[in-house]
C-alpha cells in the first residue's frame, strides 16, 4: 500500500474494469469529496469484454486504461488489480488462493465499509458471482482477527435510470441504502464514458444523461449485508460511512 494514502473509507471489490461505474461510481466520488480514502479493487483486466467474448491481451491493456481514466474522474485514491485471474475464467482458479488475496488486501487497508456484488452478481456473471463470494468470505476471516471493515454492501441496482430489471436475488431486491448521487452524476457519466470498448455503455451513458437532463434525482441502491439489516426496514438509509 502507498504509506501516504490513510487507511480507512470506502473500497469495493468487483471483477472487471467498468464494475465500478456501472455500480458504484457515485457512492465512491460522493465519499471521496467527504473526505474519506476511497480504494477499488478489481480482479480480471477483462481481456474478455469483447462482443463475441473471446479474450485479447490488448483489449486487457485497453480495459486497464479504461479504467485508470475512470478512476480519475470518480476521485479513486487506489486502484489495484490482482495477477492471475483470467476474465470469465475466475471460477477457474481456487477459491480459497483469491480470499485470501481480498483479505491481505483488506487488511493491509483497513476500509472502514467495503462494496461488492450480492448472490446474483446483478447481471449473473459467473465473475461477479465468486468475487461477491469471495469478498465476504475474506471479510470473516478478518472478524476472526478483529480486523474486518464494519460494514459490507452488496450493489443493489434496482434505481437504475435506464429501467432496467435484473433477475436480483432477494437479498439485492432489498436495498437498505438509497444513495442520492446527483450532484456526482456527471463525473459517473465522466467514467462510463471511458469504458468506451464497451458496447453497453451506450445506452447506459444515454439513460443516465437523461435522467440527468430531465432533473430527475440520481440513485445507487446498496443492501448492507454485514451487520445484517433485519426487515421490515421501511425507510432507506443515505449513506454507506
Amino acid at each position: 500500500m502507498n504509506d501516504s494514502i490513510a487507511p480507512g473509507g470506502l473500497a469495493a471489490v468487483l471483477a472487471h474494469p467498468d464494475d465500478e461505474s456501472f455500480g458504484c461510481a457515485g457512492a465512491l466520488a460522493l465519499a471521496h469529496d467527504a473526505g474519506a480514502t476511497t480504494r477499488l479493487l478489481v480482479v480480471t483486466r477483462g481481456e474478455a469484454g469483447s462482443p463475441d467474448g473471446t479474450a485479447d491481451p490488448t483489449l486487457g491493456d485497453r480495459r486497464e486504461s479504461e479504467l485508470i481514466c475512470a478512476a480519475r474522474a470518480i476521485g479513486l485514491d487506489e486502484v489495484s488489480l490482482l495477477d492471475g485471474y483470467a476474465d470469465g475464467g475466475v471460477a477457474d482458479q481456487l477459491f480459497d488462493r483469491l480470499v485470501d488475496e481480498i483479505a491481505a488486501w483488506l487488511a493491509d487497508r483497513r476500509p472502514g465499509a467495503v462494496i461488492t456484488f450480492g448472490p446474483h452478481g446483478v447481471t449473473g456473471h459467473p465473475d461477479h458471482i465468486v468475487v461477491g463470494n469471495a469478498t465476504r468470505w475474506a471479510v470473516e476471516r478478518l472478524a476472526d482477527a478483529g480486523t474486518a471493515p464494519n460494514a459490507v454492501y452488496v450493489i443493489s441496482p434496482i434505481f437504475d435510470p435506464s429501467g432496467n430489471r435484473y433477475d436480483l436475488s432477494p437479498e439485492e431486491q432489498s436495498a437498505t441504502h438509497r444513495i442520492e448521487i446527483t450532484h456526482v452524476a456527471g463525473r459517473k457519466i465522466e467514467a462510463l464514458g471511458c469504458h468506451a470498448s464497451q458496447a453497453d455503455i451506450t445506452d447506459e451513458l444515454a439513460a443516465l444523461r437523461a435522467a440527468v437532463d430531465g432533473g430527475a434525482p440520481i440513485y445507487e441502491g446498496y443492501s448492507r449485508v454485514r451487520p445484517f439489516v433485519p426487515a421490515p426496514h421501511p425507510d432507506f438509509d443515505r449513506a454507506l460511512l
